[in-house]
Order: C-alpha cells, then structure tokens, then sequence
C-alpha cells in the first residue's frame, strides 16, 4: 500500500517537471474530478417552446416581479432566466454548504429564493438560474491565487478567474449543488468562456500544448452535467452569437458548439444585432434590419448542434444602437430565430424593461 501511495505522489509531481512554471495538466492531482469528456446523450427538456425574459436579484426583491409575471403569463409566456449573483460576483443567497459560505457568504436569506420559486413553479412558471462562471470580481479579488497572469508576471484583468483552475471549477460546481437544491429548473451558465484577450501573452494554469481552450471548458460543463444529471435537471451556456462565423472566434473563446452540443441540454446564442458591425459578412444593416444576421446565425448554431442540444437564442430587447426601437425590433428577432429552426426564445432587457416585448410571445 506504501508503495502505491508513492507511486501516486510521483505522478503526481511529474507535471510540475513536464511544465514551465505552473502549467499543469488539471487531470492530475489537483483537479476536484477528473477530466473526461466521453460522450453522454444529453437529457432533453420536456418543457418546449421556452418564451420568457429575463430578470435581476433587485427585481426578485420587488413587487415588480409580481407585475412583470403576471403581464408575461398574460401574453403566453412561460419562463424567467433569474440571476443569482448580484453584478460583480457576490452571491444573491446565503449558502447552506460551509465551504462556500467563508467562500462567498452571499447576501439574502436563500428562503427568498425557494419562496420565489415555490411562487413561480404554481403560476406554471418555468425558473432559470442564470450562474456567471469565469468572470468574477468578488472572487478575483478574495482568491488571487484563482486569477489570470501574464507570462512576464502580474494580474491580467481583475474580473477574470483562470478557467483551468481546479479551485474555480470546484467554488462553482458548488454554486450549481446550491442552485439545484433550492429548485431552480435549469441552471444556465454565463461567461462560460476565456476572456477576449491575446493570449499568447498569458500564463494559464493548463498545459496549452496539449489542449484546446475549448476542451477546458468542456471540461467544466462535463463535470457540472455530471452532478446536474443525477438530480435530472438540464444545464445551458450563454454563447457568443459570432462564434459560429468562423474559426478564430470561438478559438479564442473556448465556444465549440458543436462539442458544448454533446454536453449541455441547451445553448443559448446571444445574437444581438447591436454586437454586429454594419458590414459584418456582408450584413450592411444589422440594427435596423436584424433579420437576415438573427436568421443566418442561429441556422449555423442549430447545424452545428446536430440535435444534441436545444438552441434558444436570446432575444435583444434594448435599445441600444437601434433606431425606431419598438415591437418590431423583437419580432424581427423571433421570426428569423423560429424560421431558422429554434422552438424557443427569451428577451433581454438588462433594466428589465419590457413595454414592447409583451406583444411578441403571443402566436399570430
């Protein structure tokens, strides 16, 4: 036995020869589980056509969720995507597990979360956790030891977490326990990506020869699915919308559609014509004509799912950038989604404004 335990802690050391500095292969030793990213036939949702919107903690909190519920049921919509961390990092509810308690102590009672939901789930409302991963400043500036570093020493950024670290991958798989116990339907992962930056400048904590961005946060998914599955609740991932327009966007991301497909139960593009820039692959309107962009990229995103996943494109339902703003504007959107394959949608409103959306869930 003695000897078995050595053999393990040589194993263990031979990655800290194998790499300059402190890349590591995260398969060994120190990850909370080991990477694998063997196929599994994704749990498909049984709750179809998704058509809801989106909402804040603040308006969790209020007597607008009220208003805003029971405006969206009147108009035949169905879901609401909440957040659970409040903008920058800090968890909206106090967790039950310890380790994550001293972690992140959070801020509101977690029974206003599994009221609320309680409330929801008897109006027929389908709940969505909305969980931001990677990019973390209350945890960046609680864990340093969790941020990106240049290869010529210091921080990169203060809102991102490395995502090959094994700390960080288990601080939010606990997250997701939390989430799944309080009763959320689905938990949907944002920023479940590597920042936008250069990376050649950058020391990440995984063995870049030998693996791919994109198999990191596979790596991830895989493990959140693994415990997501024995609780039968399906996982997403918010995804960029550019990400099926070539070969250097998702690279640089870590988005692979067609391998995240193989994972989760549903992708989520976000498609918003004001990310789009006139000309883009020819599209000389994306804001004030968004049909043509909206119905192209989700085609790419259902192909490139191959019916291992759901696409569910978010809808833009804020002004930015868009001239006449108004009903017409998420019609559009919705129209070329639907026309594009997609069954389902929900509408983002940051300041969970939605006077113009409420006419675009009721079929005509």
């Amino acid at each position: 036995m003695k000897k078995l335990f050595l053999i393990i802690g040589l194993v263990c050391l031979l990655p800290l020869f194998a790499y300059a500095k402190d890349k590591v292969d995260p398969a060994l030793c120190n990850a909370s589980e080991p990477m694998s990213f063997e196929y599994q036939p994704p749990k498909k949702v049984t709750h179809h056509s998704l058509k809801g919107i989106y909402i804040t903690i603040n308006t969790l909190q209020t007597a607008r969720l009220t208003e805003l519920v029971d405006t969206l049921i009147a108009n035949d919509g169905n879901t609401i995507v909440v957040d659970i961390e409040h903008g920058g990092g800090q968890l909206g509810f106090i967790p039950e597990n310890e380790w994550l308690k001293n972690l992140n102590s959070g801020s509101l009672p977690r029974k206003t979360f599994e009221t609320a939901i309680e409330n929801l789930h008897e109006k027929g409302i389908y709940v969505i956790a909305r969980q931001v991963v990677f990019n973390d400043p209350y945890m960046n500036r609680r864990h340093p030891e969790w941020r990106i570093k240049y290869r010529s020493g210091g921080e990169v950024d203060t809102r991102w977490l490395d995502p090959s670290k094994p700390g960080v991958h288990r601080y939010n798989l606990k997250v997701l326990e939390e989430l799944i116990d309080m009763g959320f339907d689905e938990i949907q992962f944002d920023y479940i990506r590597f920042p936008a930056f250069t990376h050649s400048a950058i020391n990440y904590h995984y063995d870049e020869e030998n693996f791919e961005r994109y198999e990191i946060i596979n790596d991830f998914l895989q493990k959140a699915k693994n415990i997501a599955v024995k609780k039968n609740v399906p996982i997403s991932a918010d995804v960029f919308g550019v990400t099926v327009w070539g070969d250097i966007d998702w690279k640089i991301l870590g988005q692979n559609i067609g391998e995240m497909a193989k994972i989760v139960d549903a992708i989520y593009p976000m498609t918003y014509p004001s990310h789009f820039s006139p000309g883009f692959q020819g599209y000389m309107n994306p804001y004030g004509a968004p049909y043509n962009i909206m119905h192209d990229s989700i085609e790419k995103f259902v192909t490139l799912a191959d019916g291992n996943a759901e696409i569910r494109p978010w809808i833009q339902g804020f002004p930015l950038k868009i001239p006449r703003f108004g009903t017409w504007f998420m019609k559009d959107q919705i129209q070329a989604s639907l026309d594009a394959g997609a069954n389902d949608f929900i509408i983002w409103s940051p300041g969970n404004i939605y006077t113009y959306s409420w006419a675009t869930f009721k079929d005509e």
